[in-house]
Order: C-alpha cells, then structure tokens, then sequence
C-alpha cells in the first residue's frame, strides 16, 4: 500500500536559538508586516510571558520560549504560509543568533489490520527474537540517515504503531540541521559527532537557515513524503505480527 490517505499531517518549523517570548507577538508581527490586517484583528492569545508566549492565527500557532522558536499548522493548504512566517520573523529581527533548525512533520494513516503488521514485521523482523520473547510486537522504529545535500544535519524518522487510529501507523519525521556546510557522508557514522549535540549559536546561521526555508523547502516535504510513502509500501498484506 503505497501513497496513503493521511488521517492528519502536521508540518512544524522549529529553530533553536535565543528568543524572547515578549518580542514576538501578534503586534510586532503587523509592525513588522508578517500578518496581515485580518489576521492581527482574529488571532488568539494561548499565554503571552516572558517563560512562554502561544498565538494562534487560524490553523498556524506561534510557540516562543527563549530557547526556541516553533511555528506549526495542521493545515497542508497553510504549510508554505507557515514557513514564510518563520522565515520572515528571522529575517525581521526576532533572534540574534540562532544554533539549529528542524522542518519537521508527523502523520497518522489507517492500514488494514494485515498491512499494520506487515508494516511492523518489515521493520523490525521477529525472527531474532525466537525463544526469548513470545508474540514480539513493535512499539517504535528509529532510524538516522546522514544528510546529503551540503549542510550538516541529519535525517531522524520514527515509526509507531498509531495511538490515534487503529490500526494505523505514526510517522515523525524531523529534518534536522545544524546550519552548516558539510560535505556528503560517505561512511556510515557511529555515535553523534560533537557538532550534531554540541551546537553553537551565531548570527550566521540565520541567513542559512532562512535560505532553506526558502530554497530547500520543497525537498524537504518531497523527502518526508518518500519516507512516508515507503513505510506504507511495507504494508503488503502477507500478515505478521506488527
């Protein structure tokens, strides 16, 4: 089962650097023109402090603590417009520096209950479990694959039986980077290098980061829906044990 009906998908710009929760708001944003009028007039207040501040702009919500920056939406018709929004308070002065950045999506699909295990039995293979455990079954599948296209970063996916349909299947996906050039990894890699855990913030970074949001998104959501579509080709029917 290939290219499946997605029962919600949610798109998450999150960057990691240094923020303040009382900068970013609904009217610096119009200050700033990153809304418009008619948003300014109907967003929604969640918290607004210095620890933490929550805005809602229809299907787009603003997160802010002074270590980072989250902007998400459920909404495939508003991923872009989400994106912009990140990108745009970048580049308008909302951070000094920043370290990291994730485009990060999380989705929810219905398989049949035979496809659900086959899903499972795929990814994890009960074979190495014979006499040790009876009737294995998978909770959760991580995987890290290096990144390949000149920046430094990883490409971290997470598969789980859904908690939210069943049977179904979760996916997360998070597009990581660290906002740096690197060339493309050539072996597999061990344990997480220093610079993959240890980020340092520089104002730098922001023109990078904004340059993916702007040039590298498409990929990005070209590359989660290929993780996506392979995870459900998994699910062939042959039945199993998920």
């Amino acid at each position: 089962m290939d290219n499946p009906e997605l029962a919600s998908d949610a798109t998450a710009i999150v960057v990691l650097g240094e923020f303040d929760p009382l900068l970013v708001t609904p009217r610096w944003l119009r200050q700033m023109d990153l809304i418009g009028a008619e948003d300014y007039e109907s967003y929604e207040v969640e918290l607004i402090s210095s620890k933490a501040s929550v805005v809602n702009f229809g299907s787009i919500q603003i997160k802010v603590v002074p270590g980072t920056l989250e902007v998400n939406t459920e909404a495939v018709s508003d991923v872009e417009a989400a994106r912009d929004l990140a990108a745009g308070i970048l580049l308008s002065g909302g951070t000094s520096s920043i370290s990291a950045m994730g485009i990060n999506r999380t989705v929810h699909f219905s398989v049949p209950f035979e496809d659900w295990h086959a899903i499972g039995d795929a990814l994890a293979p009960k074979e190495v479990w014979n006499g040790v455990l009876h009737l294995p079954g998978m909770m959760s599948v991580g995987l890290m694959g290096a990144r390949d296209d000149g920046y430094s970063g990883s490409i971290n996916v997470n598969v789980q039986p859904s908690a939210a349909i069943r049977p179904g299947v979760f996916i997360s996906i998070n597009d990581h980077y660290t906002l740096t050039h690197a060339d493309p990894v050539t072996q597999r890699f061990g344990p997480a290098p220093p610079e993959q855990t240890d980020l340092d913030r520089s104002p730098d970074k922001v023109t990078v980061a904004t340059k993916i949001m702007t040039e590298g998104f498409s990929a990005s959501r070209g590359r989660s829906q290929s993780i996506i579509d392979r995870v459900a080709a998994l699910g062939d029917s042959t039945g199993g044990s998920q």
